[in-house]
């Protein structure tokens, strides 16, 4: 499917990412309760980073509609990895004035240690084709018929998945890459995380977190038809969890993500089996209770009864 943006649609998408420039001038902590990488940041540099992944974003969404180009699974790779890439180099630039280049084999031990690639569907190629085109086969194919069309707030949300998630990628990769050289945490980070002591802490649970995510929260989610997504607001980032259609990328779950959707199985089939237990010993007890006690009752006042007459 190519794509191409009609006159209509680029009003639209002009108007959902000034909307979004907009949003981030206003300081945007994380009110979620899960770590992001970003949270590292000064809220300067925190503002700096999600603008431009922003334009980033917006400038390929533009190019790709001149173009008319497919967007295919391999070509979304080749646009998320230009895109983490080129934000990183721009950021840091931003920083310190100069041009540093992330090498490819730094990316690449990113990516193999991350699910960003794993997610790229629902995280770029979707969220640009029902931004073109509400109409979309990959919107109905995703999200009908929870969703019955795609409005612009649920467009908008998309998108700023799509922000939150590039920037928290760039966080992660500087983290990892840059965080040991003290120049790097006095100029980006925020007071608290100047030490190393304090920046091996966050990043140990920051992998935590990641390794959860990626082995047992993204495959239950595939499971039962979810999505979390991330979403700006004036007041700060937030996290939301929608109905997503996602069953080609269940099927192709490997090893330990698998071993989570077996255990959901024996949890709901030990469940169901606990229930009719459950269920069975209830109507025995209130059998014994009705019928068995009942009539030793009955005897017994019966008795009463005959013992008064005498």
């Amino acid at each position: 499917m190519s794509v191409v943006i009609q006159d209509e649609r680029v009003l639209s998408a002009n108007s959902l990412f000034s909307k979004i420039q907009y949003k981030i001038n206003f300081t945007i902590p994380n009110k979620t309760t899960f770590l992001a990488s970003t949270d590292l940041l000064r809220d300067e540099n925190k503002r700096v980073l999600f603008k431009i992944a922003a334009s980033k974003i917006e400038s390929i969404f533009f190019e790709l509609g001149k173009e008319k180009k497919p967007l295919s699974v391999t070509i979304s790779r080749k646009i998320l990895f230009y895109l983490i890439k080129s934000t990183t180099e721009d950021f840091l630039e931003s920083c310190y004035g100069r041009n540093i280049e992330i090498g490819e084999n730094v990316l690449k031990n990113f990516f193999s240690a991350t699910e960003v690639l794993e997610d790229v569907q629902i995280l770029l190629t979707i969220p640009f084709h029902i931004l073109i085109n509400p109409k979309s086969k990959f919107f109905s194919s995703v999200f009908l018929p929870t969703y019955s069309e795609d409005l612009n707030t649920f467009s908008e949300a998309l998108i700023d998945n799509l922000i939150v998630e590039v920037a928290n990628s760039v966080s992660t990769l500087i983290l990892n890459e840059f965080s040991v050289i003290y120049d790097v945490r006095k100029k980006l980070y925020q007071s608290s995380f100047l030490s190393l002591r304090n920046i091996e802490r966050f990043r140990n649970n920051l992998a935590w977190q990641m390794r959860i995510k990626k082995f047992i929260k993204r495959p239950a989610n595939l499971y039962n038809s979810q999505q979390g997504v991330w979403i700006i607001r004036t007041t700060g980032i937030y996290y939301r969890v929608i109905y997503a259609n996602r069953s080609s990328d269940l099927i192709t779950l490997k090893r330990y993500p698998l071993i989570t959707l077996i255990f959901i199985e024996s949890k709901d089939f030990l469940n169901s089996r606990v229930d009719e237990i459950v269920y069975y010993f209830g109507n025995t007890l209130r059998y014994t209770l009705t019928s068995i006690i009942g009539n030793i009752i009955g005897l017994v006042w019966r008795g009463i009864i005959e013992t008064l007459k005498k």
